[in-house]
Order: structure tokens, then C-alpha cells, then sequence
């Protein structure tokens, strides 16, 4: 047991180490990038203060991560510890008998508690461990985040849009289908609006840059379009309230190509939502009866 404890210490502190890392190696990517975009919209060559941006997000997410790994690798060790004592007896009670292993009668007072504390733990363990199952079944069904970004920026005549795509036309709004994020940049004076969009479906990542054309650009709003075979789409980006809001019609019903589509939707709405949100209701759905009882307990 010794030797597993010190196996588990080192593997465990090697591990969050790296996890922490990646984690702000990611955001300290992130933060440039985002850095580095707005340099690119102001035609700012100098990327000096991006490279110090992401120095300082990489040290910022790092912080902590000494406690961190040794509460990872030394506080499981004790309850490790206890619960392989708890499985020793319950092994010994099957074998000569439960009232044999724990004679409850003639223990004495801390001992009675110790047993009920062990009972407790042994319970609470059951629980976590079918949490845990619970919650990696989620991760199947949602299984990354997005970005937890909203944003219209206005920059001149330049435009940057982020967020994720939602249906606002059904019963939820924050129904997304498949994952997804976007980027649309839209550039008045080469009348352009380009949108790079990333999404997950089931295992499946992909990547897609759709154009749009632009019907109109006014001070208040630009109004964007983009047909399809048997559909089109209207999207409006609102520069007062930095609202994004879309709405398509199915069109050409006749076409043998269209005839196919089993869609039984004539209209839809968009919005432009919260990444964040987004991922978050989706795991609510997707929580078994189970998990979603046991979480609404400590109010979840």
C-alpha cells in the first residue's frame, strides 16, 4: 500500500503539472491571438506587446499550481488509506460473518463511531464514484466547451463578431446542434463579410469559412445574406445594442433537391449567443434523472 501511495504521488503531480500547463499554455494562446487580431485591425505591425500579453496570462493561470499539485498528489492518500481498511473488513465480514467482524454490541463508544464514520464514508464513496460515471456520460454527450465570448467590435470601417449560434425558434433557445463557435469579420470598404466557423459533431471537428453578402451597412446595422439550394438567410448585426440575430425560409419547395430535404421547418431564427451558456445548458439536458435529482439537491 506504501508503495501504491508513492506511485499515486508521482503520477498524480506529474499529471496536473502538464494539466495545468496545457491549461495555460491554451489561454496564454488565446490571449495573443486575441492580442494580435486587434493589432492586425489598427495595421499595427508591433507584436512586442501581444508576446509580453501572453507571458502574463501563462504566469497568471500558473499561479497556484504548487498547492495545487500537492493537494492532487498527497490529500487522496489518507482517504485511500481508510478505504482500503473499510474493504478489508467488509471482505472479512463476508467471510465469518458481519456480527463476527463487528461485534456492535460490545464495542465501545468511539468504536461505534468509528464504524458509523466508516459506513458514511463507504456510502459517500459509492455516491462519488456514480457521480463520476454520471458525469463522464455527460462528457460524451457534450463533449467540449466553447468560448465564453460574446462580442461586437467596431473598429472604422472594420467589424469582428464572436460567439456561438443558437435556434431561437425552438423550445430552447440555447439548443446548438452541431457545437460550435464563430468568427465573422466584416470589412465595409471591400464590402466583405467572412465568417470562420469551427464545430463538433458527435467526433467529428470541422472547420468551414463561409462568405456573406452584404444587402446593406448603415450606421445602426449591417444586413448580411447567404443562399443556399433550397434555403436563404438574412443575418443582422445590430452596432447599437451589438445584438446578432438571423432568420431563413426554405425556398425552391419544386426542386427534386430540395424535395429531399425531410425537414419539416418552413422558417427558422438565429441568435448569436454566449459559448459558454450554450455548452452549459446543453450538459443540463444531458444529465441523467439521476444526476440531475442528486444536483438539484445542493442547487444544480
Amino acid at each position: 500500500m506504501a508503495s501504491l501511495s508513492i506511485i499515486w504521488a508521482i503520477s498524480a503531480a506529474v499529471y496536473t503539472h502538464n494539466a495545468d500547463v496545457e491549461r495555460a499554455e491554451r489561454f496564454a494562446k488565446f490571449a495573443y491571438k486575441v492580442c494580435a487580431d486587434g493589432k492586425e485591425l489598427n495595421h499595427d505591425s508591433d507584436l512586442s506587446t501581444c508576446d509580453a500579453e501572453r507571458t502574463k496570462n501563462f504566469a497568471t493561470w500558473m499561479e497556484g499550481s504548487e498547492a495545487n499539485i500537492a493537494a492532487t498528489a498527497l490529500i487522496p492518500i489518507p482517504f485511500a488509506w481508510l478505504a482500503a481498511f473499510i474493504l478489508l473488513y467488509l471482505v472479512r465480514a463476508q467471510i465469518i460473518g458481519f456480527r463476527a467482524a463487528v461485534p456492535w454490541v460490545t464495542l465501545t463508544t468511539p468504536k461505534k463511531l468509528f464504524v458509523v464514520f466508516c459506513a458514511l464514508f463507504t456510502a459517500a464513496a459509492v455516491l462519488m464514484g456514480v457521480l463520476a460515471v454520471m458525469n463522464l456520460y455527460v462528457d460524451t454527450k457534450v463533449p467540449v466547451g466553447m468560448a465564453p465570448f460574446l462580442d461586437v467590435i467596431q473598429t472604422g470601417d472594420l467589424v469582428t463578431v464572436t460567439g456561438t449560434w443558437t435556434r431561437a425558434d425552438l423550445n430552447d433557445d440555447t439548443i446548438a446542434n452541431p457545437l460550435q463557435t464563430s468568427k465573422l469579420e466584416c470589412n465595409k470598404a471591400e464590402n466583405r463579410c467572412t465568417e470562420a466557423l469551427a464545430s463538433v459533431s458527435e467526433t467529428t471537428l470541422m472547420a468551414e469559412v463561409v462568405d456573406y453578402d452584404i444587402q446593406s451597412w448603415t450606421a445602426d446595422a449591417i444586413v448580411l445574406r447567404r443562399d443556399f439550394p433550397c434555403s436563404t438567410e438574412l443575418f443582422t448585426i445590430d452596432l447599437n445594442t451589438k445584438a446578432v440575430t438571423g432568420a431563413g425560409h426554405r425556398i425552391n419547395d419544386q426542386e427534386p433537391l430540395c424535395k429531399m430535404d425531410k425537414s419539416d421547418k418552413s422558417n427558422w431564427v438565429f441568435r448569436l449567443s454566449n459559448g459558454f451558456n450554450v455548452y452549459w445548458g446543453l450538459r443540463q439536458k444531458a444529465r441523467p434523472l439521476m444526476l440531475r435529482v442528486i444536483q438539484s439537491i445542493f442547487g444544480n
